[in-house]
């Protein structure tokens, strides 16, 4: 291994992490500022549950923001989805229940972004076994064969096996 494939290697580590952290997906809050989303008033009776599997669950505060969200769902969506390469949310579910004031994290694991370091890779080749010579068995096996490049691949492969040891 030379230096200039160690240097590479050392290169792609923060190359990745930067890519990560640039991608909405691991984010802690992929959709972005709620209270902006939505506006202030929508803001404060309601907030993001969770985002899995491109579906997006936002907690109303009672039964009447719930259908005022139900109505706007798709254009919400959109305003998630715009300006995105691929987009994050192709479904809104809207559900009644406990509205925080604070907007929780919709990706837990967004944290692991810090912790992940460049890691040394270490690739060993195995060492092929030596070639050897053909007896006329494996040579009449070979020409045998109907199809030329499964003769030189079986060539090949006879070379590289051990000649079996004389059974006492």
């Amino acid at each position: 291994m030379n230096r200039s494939d160690r240097g590479t290697r050392t290169k792609v580590g923060p190359l990745l992490k930067g890519f990560l952290e640039r991608h909405p997906a691991f984010l802690a809050n992929p959709i972005g500022d709620w209270k902006e989303l939505v506006g202030e008033q929508v803001g404060s009776h309601s907030s993001p549950g969770s985002l899995k599997n491109k579906v997006l669950v936002v907690v109303a505060h009672d039964s009447v923001w719930k259908h005022h969200l139900e109505q706007y769902k798709e254009i919400l969506a959109e305003k998630i989805n715009a300006g995105r390469p691929e987009p994050i949310v192709d479904k809104v579910v809207i559900r009644v229940g406990e509205v925080l004031g604070v907007e929780p994290v919709l990706n837990p694991a967004h944290k692991n972004l810090e912790k992940m370091k460049a890691k040394r890779l270490v690739v060993r080749r195995k060492a092929k076994a030596p070639a050897r010579k053909l007896s006329a068995e494996e040579h009449a096996l070979i020409k045998n064969l109907p199809d030329p490049e499964l003769r030189k691949l079986g060539e090949k492969l006879l070379k590289r096996v051990p000649e079996s040891e004389p059974e006492s």
